[in-house]
């Protein structure tokens, strides 16, 4: 059985879960509206990503004794000035999810609840990449630019890099 500090620290990361999810429609939107398809598809894929996320934690929750749930979620209109605003503003969130998703394996630990610590080490070590991930995408914005024909560039890469990605997925399931 999960303890009550583990219950309440779950669905508050059920929480930023969410807000992350919803957050990444957020800039999709941003990036459709600047016709930067390939971009919107990331963060789509971002969101989804993130939901999944936060049902494997609900799911968690729920299944060893807790009740999950989610309360409102704040509002994630930002203004954004450029694609660097963007992904700096993704850096931060994915940050905030980093920070949080350690202080709640640390308590994991902490409350000798070591099946939760197990269960959040993927959550742990994928956090480390995208952080990564995020950081080579702003190096790489401010290496090439944001002027328009350095988006249309980045964009025809991005669309490109989620083809790849999602050409692997098809092959995956294939193999199931």
């Amino acid at each position: 059985m999960l303890s009550n500090k583990i219950k309440t620290a779950l669905n508050e990361q059920i929480q930023k879960e969410a807000y992350a999810s919803n957050a990444y429609l957020t800039l999709a939107t941003w990036c459709e509206e600047k016709n930067l398809d390939g971009i919107a598809e990331y963060f789509y894929n971002a969101s989804t990503d993130e939901r999944n996320h936060m049902l494997e934690i609900y799911k968690y929750l729920n299944t060893y004794g807790g009740s999950a749930h989610i309360k409102p979620l704040k509002d994630t209109s930002i203004k954004l000035k450029n694609l660097l605003d963007v992904f700096n503003y993704v850096f931060d969130l994915e940050h905030e999810v980093t920070v949080a998703i350690n202080k709640l394996a640390k308590l994991a630990y902490e409350e000798n609840d070591f099946a939760t610590f197990k269960f959040l080490e993927a959550f742990v070590l994928e956090q480390q990449q995208w952080e990564k991930g995020v950081n080579e995408l702003i190096d790489m914005i401010k290496r090439v630019g944001y002027d328009d024909k350095s988006l249309f560039y980045l964009n025809k890469t991005f669309k490109k890099n989620e083809e790849k990605k999602a050409l692997g997925a098809d092959a995956a399931a294939e193999k199931e």
